[in-house]
């Protein structure tokens, strides 16, 4: 038939090729199952090992690594694979679906067959990832971050200033290591954070920052440690090495970069050279410390050092008050309850942050004022305060080196909050109660108060010569005792001029009754107390003291009753068994206590400033006394009076004065009780005195008052001839090198006739009050200098040199010396002086100070204008620096 085509086709081929392609294995329809299945779980496994090691480069990029490019590909690649396999699996319940003939065929073949082949694919592109997907290492080493930052609490008000200077500190060329120091709880650690941050904004040639706490019972292994992570020399390998090793790699990373070390918390020494630190001056590197011991930075061999000291009354205000401006608006009494809550704190930035907390949201005059009664009478009890306050400031007693330094601290706490006590005086106390033992120089005491204050636990007086506690550091040695195993109970004045003894309500468990300086009368309580063994009354108003209130105290070793200038009896104190100290002075006492000559243990008497006081017959029987102050008594130094001092076998420090009486010349000519000499008071004097110079040298004191002296010799030892003395007026200079005051402080004369100079002033070195008022006679103090010989026979060798006078005093006082004209020829350094007064000197019109003079104080000048206007000055920056004063 015509437009038809014929075609013939095998029935046998054609039957052929579907059997093959239904059954054999090619067939992309009956695998795609089992594809999917392999899919899944090649997928799943993918997704794992991407976790796995995001997870393993996570870690090491917390440790300041950087991730690998190959590995981050991967990662990428990981993502996209995912992603596409979910779409194509999200197909696959659809495409089984419409598989027919038991899965070997679909009813849409061309659609399907491509699925399936996708599947395939997938799969390929899966089980390869799988097999790139093994790192040996997943990071590397990137460029170390110069400064990590710092963070804390929050900045302390009024530390901009400090801040400043001591960044600027740090910059200087000459510092290479910079001690900061302070009491616990001052600001220190935050300083030195805002001190980190710093090198993070401004701009600066260092390479890294790196910042170690180093603590109180840190190893060299532990810093070694922190310095290595910071340099990323920190490894696998690292704890294998020892110690040496690990120093040498910290060394070699370091000598090639300008660092700055910030030391936290130091307490003690940290060896650099064992830790592997180069020194910081050879490259411009710095090294910061904090510290709350002025010892470590001694030790450190700082170039500079910085004290940190507690916020002025503005900034300590606004720091205390910072979160409670609604609740000192809720009460108009709060605001001054607040202040002086406030002012409990001394402030110290601890102690305002952590009560301002707590009181942050009290918003009741009560709950005010019940805060700052607790503060007063038991700090230990306010909400905070233990925990927050006082166990860290224990930290700095804990650091103490022994028993002995901390229970001398302790006994401090006794004093009432910002009192003064000369240092003297704390370490007869401590010898009293036989903290430590008792010496003529007392270096001991002197070495533990240097301790206290290095530790920042005393804070010394601008005189030098008296230490107090801050008030909180106070709190914590009160505080200490009855937490730590220590006597029970103190009795310690909580309220200010208190006019009777508090009741005491267990007198089994006292240990320590301290109610210095108040208005207490009288002592008529009856103390049973067999633990009590300090009694500190001085400085009140006492009258009377009844028998009863010494009834049963058979451990008491320490007793004060002085500044008590009405007191002018006192009961028997026989049964004060164990007193070993008896402090009487500037009291009114007539006559001495019935039973003192029965206290075998006595070793310290002080009757200074008794003028009612006459006689002190029987002195010798007090068998153990080692102290006896006299200075300025009423005590007639008689002959008898001599013999009776002579006696005490175990004297080692005495004071006294010395009237023209009969007794006079064999006090001075007794060796043996001029070495005891410590304050030397002479009076009514009309001859040629001769002093041995054993006397002035062991005087820390001497005053000699209405007396025509004539001439004032000292007598050098064993010299007997009488012409053999060097006179104070005009010395010999061939005795010079022999003479030393070197224990002397303080000269005073007052209406002394005859007297032309006081040049042998140039032997007392430690000179610091120099009072002279009414000398009609004298023209110099300081004269003739060219007579003195060079000294260096005693200095081991060296360059001889001329002493330079005044180089410690600190008050200089002229009156009424109307023929006075040099007081010495050039000008001075007076590194310590504070205060010069002079009036009635019309002939005196130079001055031996410059414009160099007293650099490192801002000197009082007290002087009459007109004489002022007369002075001629060395030039005019001389002028402009002493004459506004």
């Amino acid at each position: 038939m015509g437009g038809c085509v014929s075609i013939a086709i095998s029935c046998d081929q054609a039957i052929n090729n579907l059997t093959s392609c239904i059954s054999g294995d090619g067939n992309s329809f009956r695998n795609l199952v089992n594809n999917l299945a392999s899919l899944r779980r090649a997928t799943r496994q993918l997704e794992a090992r991407g976790d796995d090691l995001l997870t393993r480069v996570k870690v090491q990029e917390d440790g300041g690594r950087s991730r690998l490019a190959e590995v981050q590909e991967w990662l990428s690649e990981v993502d996209i694979t995912v992603r596409e396999t979910h779409d194509l699996l999200l197909q696959s319940d659809d495409e089984i679906d419409k598989l027919c003939c038991y899965q070997y065929c679909s009813k849409n073949w061309i659609s399907r067959n491509g699925y399936s082949k996708r599947v395939v694919k997938q799969l390929t592109e899966t089980e390869i990832l799988l097999f790139r997907g093994v790192f040996d290492e997943v990071t590397q080493r990137g460029p170390i971050q110069k400064v990590e930052e710092r963070l804390f609490h929050q900045k302390i008000f009024g530390q901009e200033e400090l801040i400043e200077s001591t960044w600027n500190s740090i910059m200087e060329d000459g510092v290479g290591i910079l001690g900061i120091y302070g009491m616990g709880g001052v600001g220190k650690t935050t300083l030195l954070s805002q001190i980190n941050n710093k090198f993070l904004i401004e701009s600066n040639q260092f390479d890294i920052v790196i910042w170690v706490v180093v603590s109180n019972n840190t190893t060299v292994k532990r810093i070694q440690e922190d310095i290595g992570k910071r340099l990323e020399i920190y490894d696998e390998n690292w704890e294998r090495k020892t110690e040496n090793e690990k120093a040498c790699d910290i060394n070699k990373s370091l000598k090639t970069k300008r660092y700055v070390l910030l030391l936290d918390d130091m307490w003690r020494k940290v060896d650099l050279a064992s830790i592997g630190v180069p020194v910081p001056r050879r490259n411009g590197s710095k090294i910061v410390f904090t510290t709350r011991s002025n010892e470590v930075c001694g030790r450190m061999g700082v170039d500079k050092e910085i004290e940190v000291t507690c916020m002025m009354w503005d900034d300590a205000w606004n720091l205390f008050t910072k979160n409670m401006e609604e609740t000192i608006k809720s009460h108009p009494d709060i605001l001054e309850v607040a202040r002086s809550v406030a002012k409990k704190c001394k402030g110290l930035p601890l102690a305002l942050n952590v009560i301002g907390e707590v009181m942050a949201r009290k918003k009741t005059v009560e709950e005010w004022h019940h805060a700052a009664n607790v503060l007063s009478s038991s700090a230990a009890q306010f909400s905070g305060m233990e925990a927050e306050i006082l166990s860290i400031l224990k930290f700095s007693y804990d650091d103490l080196a022994d028993e002995k330094t901390k229970k001398c601290f302790l006994f401090c706490g006794l004093c009432p909050e910002d009192y003064e006590i000369g240092k003297d005086d704390l370490i007869d106390y401590w010898v009293g109660h036989e903290l430590i033992g008792g010496t003529k120089l007392n270096y001991e005491g002197y070495t533990i108060i240097e301790a206290l204050k290095n530790a920042c636990l005393l804070i010394e007086s601008e005189s030098k010569d008296k230490v107090k506690m801050h008030d909180v550091i106070r709190d914590m040695a009160l505080w200490i005792p009855l937490g730590f195993g220590g006597p029970q109970e103190k009795l310690v004045a909580v309220e200010e001029n208190a006019r009777k003894i508090p009741k005491i309500k267990d007198q089994e468990a006292i240990s320590s009754i301290s109610l210095i300086s108040n208005q207490i009368e009288e002592a008529c309580v009856s103390l049973d107390c067999p633990n009590l063994d300090t009694v500190l009354l001085r400085d009140n108003k006492l009258r009377n003291i009844s028998q009863d209130f010494f009834y049963c105290v058979p451990i008491l070793k320490v007793l004060d009753l002085s500044l008590n200038a009405n007191l002018t009896r006192l009961p028997n104190i026989s049964n004060l068994v164990s007193l070993r100290y008896l402090n009487l002075s500037c009291t009114g006492l007539k006559d001495l206590p019935n039973g003192l000559y029965e206290l075998n243990k006595l070793i310290y008497l002080n009757l200074e400033h008794t003028y009612m006081l006459k006689k002190i017959d029987g002195i010798s029987s007090l068998s153990s006394l080692q102290v006896l102050r006299l200075y300025g008594s009423g005590i007639d130094t008689n002959d008898n009076v001599v013999k009776e001092i002579q006696r005490l076998e175990h004297l080692y420090q005495l004071t006294i004065t010395l009237r023209g009486s009969s007794g006079l010349e064999s006090y001075l000519k007794d060796e043996k009780l001029n070495s005891y000499n410590q304050q030397l008071h002479l009076s009514n004097q009309s001859s040629v005195l001769i002093v041995p110079i054993g006397m002035i040298s062991s005087s820390r004191v001497l005053e000699i008052l209405d007396s025509n002296i004539p001439k004032l010799e000292i007598k050098l030892p064993n010299n007997d001839s009488d012409d053999e003395y060097v006179h104070l007026l005009k010395p010999a200079s061939e005795y010079c090198s022999n003479i030393n005051f070197f224990s002397l402080r303080e000269v005073r004369l007052d209406n002394c006739t005859s007297l032309r100079d006081l040049t042998c002033l140039l032997y007392a070195p430690h000179l610091a009050v120099l009072y002279l008022v009414w000398l009609p006679d004298i023209h110099a103090i300081i004269d003739r200098y060219d007579e003195f010989p060079l000294m260096s026979k005693s200095l081991r060798n060296r360059q001889p040199y001329r002493l330079l006078p005044f180089r410690a005093l600190e008050f200089l006082t002229l009156r009424n010396l109307v023929k006075l004209r040099s007081i010495y020829r050039g000008p001075l350094p007076f590194p310590n002086l504070k205060e010069i007064n002079i009036k009635g000197c019309p002939l005196l019109t130079r001055l031996p100070i410059n414009s160099e003079s007293a650099q490192s104080q801002n000197v009082i000048m007290n002087a009459e204008k007109e004489w002022l206007e007369k002075v001629k000055w060395r030039d005019q920056a001389t002028k402009e620096r002493f004459y506004p004063s």
